[in-house]
């Protein structure tokens, strides 16, 4: 399919309409643009907070393409409105005194750790939905927005279908993460709120096939889900390997270079499992490093296991790191490891992008078989895949690469085909699907 360089603006009835109070709605966008509403809970309150930043890099992606503007929950501190980076944002407001809220946090903690740690939270869940479905339909109004992008089923493919309940001429497109699914197939109504949120979309994308398979089965038919992994800037990491970030100040402490894993410190995670692995891989290779960024509930027991295994001198947890900086840790790591598992609660992650990060820079992988992680990384061609929750096969697949020639990682950094993860081509492909109504045979089969 050819893309138009800007595309074309369907139809909306509610352009001609006004707000709810009757008053003239302006239109602010460029004549016959698209004009996009992305919505996602996940989105820094600025572009260094060292929080995923995958939402607002879609968004400012689909510039090129459409009228674009976010929507998120208010953080801490960041404006009501304004910009983020390059893009329009508005935050609403979802507890009164803001410093109650509680299922959202400038600390890089996910809405379902927020959520599991507090009763308050769980409370504040109704408010959300509601504050988030009446802003929705407040800026399709006054913007005349013709596509609404809900980034997880929940919260945000529901209060947008909410939203759109009595707007049809709007779209509906949802992405499926993870987390999003996991967390409906244990709700007692789940199957429901997944079926009807599916009936209102145009189309649905998910980020790994294992995503899609959870979906599927949680509807109790086919989805025909389009798989969509999130992007990289791929010529930032070119710029910045040629430039000073090869070096960082731990490189001196591992003679033998180091190994690096980036995410928040959860169970799916999988780093405990590479910390297991350390003892193993020292033996062979005295004077490796680990180094691991990010934080999150595990840290304590993470702290206590390295103590445990007496592996103090061996490993760094640096907590959250700015986008830039990890980039330079990428760059100068010798492997970058993704050791992510189903964990206690049968969840996992979609596609780690750390996965397609490390590629961009040129550093090998090596990934757990769950998930989106063997859609991207083909054992021994471009990668290494290892079993989940089995630290002996990790190490052996970590030591193995480490012990690849130059010319075997040059020959596989050909097959990365990386291009096609590049926030550019990501967004072109996005704007196709945003552009083109895609009825799925799940969404007659509801009708």
């Amino acid at each position: 399919m050819s893309l138009p360089a800007a595309i074309p603006a369907v139809h909306n009835p509610v352009s001609d309409q006004g707000d709810e109070n009757g008053s003239e709605v302006a239109a602010s966008n460029e004549v016959g643009r698209l004009r996009v509403l992305v919505c996602g809970s996940t989105v820094p309150s600025h572009l260094e907070d060292g929080s995923p930043r995958f939402v607002y890099d879609l968004a400012e992606a689909l510039l090129k393409h459409a009228d674009v503007s976010l929507l998120a929950p208010h953080l801490p501190g960041a404006e009501r409105a304004g910009r983020l980076g390059n893009v329009p944002i508005e935050r609403f407001r979802y507890f009164w005194p803001e410093s109650w809220q509680r299922l959202t946090s400038s600390e890089g903690l996910g809405m379902r750790e927020r959520f599991r740690a507090s009763l308050l939270a769980k409370s504040q869940v109704p408010l959300f939905l509601w504050r988030e479905s009446s802003a929705i339909r407040r800026i399709v109004k006054r913007d005349r927005i013709d596509v609404v992008n809900a980034h997880w089923l929940i919260p945000q493919g529901l209060a947008a279908a909410r939203a759109l309940k009595r707007l049809p001429s709007v779209q509906l497109v949802t992405h499926i993460h993870a987390g999003d699914v996991y967390l409906l197939r244990r709700l007692p109504f789940g199957r429901s709120i997944a079926r009807s949120v599916v009936r209102r979309c145009t189309a649905v994308l998910a980020s790994g096939s294992h995503v899609r398979d959870t979906l599927d089965d949680l509807l109790g038919f086919p989805s025909n889900a389009l798989l969509q992994p999130m992007g990289v800037h791929t010529r930032q990491f070119a710029r910045d390997m040629n430039a000073e970030g090869k070096h960082v100040p731990e490189a001196a402490q591992f003679p033998n270079g180091f190994l690096v894993t980036v995410g928040r410190l959860v169970e799916k995670k999988g780093t405990k499992y590479l910390i297991e692995a350390m003892p193993e891989l020292l033996r062979s290779n005295p004077g490796l490093g680990l180094i691991v960024i990010g934080s999150g509930p595990e840290e304590a027991s993470l702290r206590e296991q390295i103590s445990t295994l007496e592996i103090e001198h061996s490993v760094r947890l640096l907590g959250r790191l700015p986008h830039a900086e990890i980039v330079r840790y990428l760059h100068a790591a010798r492997v970058a490891v993704v050791p992510s598992i189903i964990d206690s609660r049968g969840e996992t992650e979609g596609m780690p992008t750390t996965v397609i990060e490390a590629m961009a820079a040129g550093t090998p992988v090596v990934g757990s078989r769950v998930d989106g992680i063997p859609d991207v990384i083909q054992h021994g061609k471009n990668g290494r895949l290892c079993e989940e929750k089995n630290p002996s096969d990790l190490a052996k697949q970590i030591r193995e690469t480490l012990e690849e020639t130059e010319d075997e990682r040059q020959q596989k950094n050909k097959t990365l085909q990386i291009e096609k993860f590049d926030w550019a081509e990501v967004g072109r492909r996005y704007a196709e699907y945003l552009c083109t109504p895609q009825i799925t045979k799940a969404e007659a089969k509801l009708q």
